[in-house]
């Protein structure tokens, strides 16, 4: 018998030689669409583009096919001389993306993912020009986030779109954000493995820059302040799609905004998002306030400020420390956490320091610093009527421990505050510096100051207790003659308690109501003081000769009453061994004029005198001395009278034998004083007030 063939069945070649032809077809096919560049697909490519991305894609902006080319062969390639995304619903007629000279190249792996609903993810796009316009609403829609027009949430990395390659050689992009008050044009280079043009390059880069990476330049408005800004990175990519797990790029910016200006270096990991955000700033101004205003920050007035540490930034968590911040005279440290997840953006931390100059601070209140021209005030004033930023009381909350270890007051002060302690705290437009605790000259400073900025007139309010400071070590005292004592010395002690209303410290202080009591005690006084106020001839030429003995004093007191600015002394005296000095009349801090009548009650004989009150007049700008011309003339002008019959009887109207019951009531109404004092403030005051 014959064996039996091993040849397929004759259906079997057939069907292998048309799967051969089908693929030698399809095949040809392939080749075919390959050659004409597949102008057939464009259509479906921009349609299910458009479909993702939830807004219109154009693959060749002239609405013709010529010029796109589309590769199929180990993955899609797109090749295009113009490219054109529309803005999202909201602002559909201002496209989002114009490019031209595009080349784009995904894998089929992640078009597959894209249909079981993973972000579209590009693995290069490569663009010889791109135009780019960046907006975000208040809302926090953003142009930037792909595929969603509802659920935008600010400050993510693009929401549809991953890119793992990225180049541009010339790009332009306008950028509105309204949460960052930021309107800007920026001009930049996206370059992958070559040299970044020379040009794009920041002039504080260092010569070995980057050969890929981001380079930037930025101008125009942030926060109502002129901006510009240089940008530059060691890769081109995390600036448009690091997200949560994107790496950290290498980054360093120079920026100025308004009179502010920012030099950073350090890593980033999403620059829309400003996400792993991390580095080393130096920052310097004119005044902090000049830093806050376009941080969204509220901060004083101040001295100019030069700042640097290091930062930190974490969803919506903006941590630094403050290595060293210089304002004016004044070194400060601290660290700090701004977070603006709440309602109000809240910062807390520390600020310490080993000193702080007052003056440094003035320009809060309407003082100039030292360096500074004084700011204009209305003619004859003296109080500081600059109007305080109450409105950026209310853009956050704040909670700040304060430990400085010294507080200079001020050219009018021998001695600083060493240390002072306080917490300072803002909330809902209210600033508080509560818990003062401040040791100076011996003694000590406690209480606490409120403004409440919730209004356009603020409200404020000062309690504050002083006891035991030295006043020849607190006041400075200069005196001509080498080794003269002191004007005035002793031990002071005291409280206020005062509110009122205003938007400057002069409106304030005219507003001003409550009381102040002052205790003087342990002290000496200068004999010239005194008889200067008394206009007694003959002391005063006594201490010209035998020198200025210091003068005991036995009392002080001041209970002074203040009504809507007007400064009343309820008793106001100092008791010595000599002489009572007796002040009363009034001073108006809303007009600053002082009509003050001190009277000087003798306990001395004295051969001559022209004991009358002296008056003090004029404006605390301009103080005026006059001796009260009825008591001075009853004197002088029997003198005149007796000098024509004898010179020597001129003298007699002029003997004042001293002694007299005014003094025995002078010391009784100081003791009564000092034992309501006591009453009031408490068993510490009823020992032998050693200066309360």
């Amino acid at each position: 018998m014959t064996p039996a063939s091993t040849s397929p069945p004759r259906s079997a070649r057939q069907a292998l030689a048309v799967a051969a032809g089908l693929l030698l077809l399809l095949a040809g096919l392939f080749t075919v669409g390959e050659l004409m560049a597949w102008p057939w697909l464009a259509e479906p490519l921009e349609r299910r583009l458009s479909q993702r991305l939830q807004r219109e894609v154009k693959l060749n902006a002239n609405g013709t096919r010529q010029g796109l080319r589309i590769r199929l062969l180990g993955g899609v390639r797109v090749e295009s001389d113009h490219l054109w995304v529309a803005g999202p619903s909201w602002n559909a007629e201002r496209p989002t993306l114009r490019a031209s000279g595009v080349q784009m190249s995904l894998r089929y792996s992640d078009l597959w993912a894209l249909r079981q609903g993973a972000p579209l993810r590009i693995k290069s796009l490569v663009a010889e020009q791109l135009n780019a316009a960046l907006e975000r609403r208040a809302d926090g829609r953003a142009s930037w986030d792909f595929g969603t027009d509802t659920d935008a949430v600010a400050g993510q990395p693009m929401g549809g779109l991953v890119l793992e390659r990225l180049e541009v050689k010339r790009g332009e992009i306008g950028v509105l954000d309204d949460p960052l008050a930021l309107d800007a044009f920026i001009s930049f280079a996206l370059l992958d493995g070559q040299a970044a043009p020379a040009a794009a390059a920041p002039a504080s880069a260092p010569a070995s820059s980057p050969t890929r990476g981001l380079q930037a330049r930025a101008s125009g408005r942030y926060r109502g302040n002129p901006l510009t800004a240089s940008l530059q990175s060691s890769a081109p990519l995390a600036w448009i799609s690091g997200g949560d797990d994107g790496p950290s790029i290498d980054v360093r910016l120079q920026a100025h905004s308004g009179q502010a200006r920012l030099s950073f270096v350090g890593q980033l990991r999403d620059l829309l998002g400003l996400q792993g955000l991390r580095g080393h700033y130096v920052i310097d101004g004119p005044s902090l306030a000049a830093l806050g205003k376009p941080l969204g920050l509220t901060l004083p007035t101040t001295a100019r400020f030069r700042a640097q540490g290091r930062l930190v930034h974490e969803q919506t968590r903006w941590t630094t420390e403050l290595t060293r911040l210089t304002v004016g005279q004044s070194d400060l440290h601290g660290s700090f956490v701004y977070d603006t997840r709440p309602a109000r953006p809240l910062l807390t931390g520390q600020l310490a320091g080993k000193s702080l100059a007052i003056q440094d601070l003035g320009p809060a209140v309407g003082v100039a610093p030292a360096d500074a021209a004084e700011p204009p005030r209305a003619a004859g004033k003296l109080l500081p009527d600059r109007r305080f930023d109450l409105p950026a009381l209310r853009t956050m909350d704040a909670d700040i421990g304060v430990k400085l270890d010294r507080v200079s007051l001020g050219a009018a002060f021998a001695e600083a505050i060493v240390p002072l302690n306080a917490r300072l705290l803002l909330s809902d437009g209210v600033l508080t510096l509560q818990d003062i605790a401040a040791r100076t000259a011996k003694g000590s400073i406690g209480g606490r100051l409120m403004l409440d900025g919730r209004a356009d007139i603020a409200l404020w309010q000062a309690a504050l207790q002083w006891s035991g400071l030295t006043l020849e070590q607190w006041i400075r005292q200069p005196r001509s003659a080498t080794g003269a004592p002191p004007f005035v010395s002793g031990r002071l002690g005291g409280r206020l308690k005062l509110d009122g209303t205003g938007r400057s410290s002069a409106e304030m202080l005219a507003s001003a109501s409550g009381n102040a009591l002052v205790y003087w005690t342990e002290g000496n006084l200068s004999h010239l003081i005194v008889e200067q106020a008394g206009i007694d001839l003959a002391q005063t030429l006594g201490v010209l000769i035998r020198g200025d003995r210091p003068l005991p004093v036995s009392c002080g007191a001041a209970d002074l009453r203040l009504t809507k600015g007007q400064v009343v002394p309820k008793v106001m005296l100092v008791d010595t061994s000599d002489s009572t000095i007796w002040v009363d009349g009034s001073m108006s801090l809303a007009t600053e004029q002082l009509a003050l009548r001190l009277r000087v009650s003798p306990k001395d004989f004295s051969p001559l005198t022209l004991r009358t009150p002296v008056l003090v007049g004029g404006t605390l700008a301009e103080p005026r001395l006059s001796l009260e011309s009825g008591p001075l003339m009853r004197k002088l002008l029997p003198g005149a009278l007796l000098a024509l019959i004898n010179p020597l009887a001129a003298i007699l109207p002029l003997l004042d034998q001293g002694g007299d019951e005014d003094s025995k009531k002078t010391v009784a109404a100081c003791q009564a004083l000092m034992q309501r004092a006591a009453r009031v403030t408490g068993p510490s005051a009823r020992r032998p007030l050693p200066g309360l």
